[in-house]
């Protein structure tokens, strides 16, 4: 069973940091590109499809790695450790979405709560939070690796 929600972790967490760098790489370079306003708008129509897959995808990774890290919690070899870290990553990622990404994905969305100067603030600082996530989905996705 360890092994099996060790593979499901690496194959969740890959997926997760996969989509992540599309979002860092492919959208947000988009969202900067137009103006505030449009964004916005762009936002508040179409941001729900990426929260449709983001959330429970890193939902779902958060909760495999934590069952495989306390699954191996009496194991003496050294994938423990690697299932450790790749559930802390995965919690990590879950926080910064929870405390910091999400809120400013509701300013974004709500007509009126920002205005352009105040958008491509937060935009500014969504995007340094995005690539912590990034980052700490790639360590996830690679102590998952190693923990197989």
């Amino acid at each position: 069973m360890l092994t099996v929600l060790a593979r499901l972790t690496a194959f969740l967490l890959g997926l997760l940091a996969g989509a992540m760098l599309l979002i860092a790489v492919g959208v947000a370079p988009f969202w900067q590109a137009v103006p505030p306003l449009a964004f916005r708008g762009w936002f508040a129509l179409h941001a729900w499809r990426i929260g449709r897959l983001m959330r429970p995808l890193g939902a779902g990774a958060a909760l495999v790695a934590g069952i495989a890290w306390m699954g191996a919690w009496r194991s003496t070899d050294g994938r423990r450790v690697w299932r450790g870290m790749a559930a802390l990553a995965a919690v990590g990622v879950a926080l910064i979405t929870l405390l910091v990404n999400e809120p400013a994905n509701q300013l974004f969305a709500r007509p009126g709560a920002l205005t352009d100067d105040a958008t491509a603030a937060l935009l500014v600082s969504w995007m340094r939070w995005h690539w912590v996530r990034v980052g700490l989905g790639m360590l996830g996705f690679y102590a998952a690796l190693r923990a197989i």
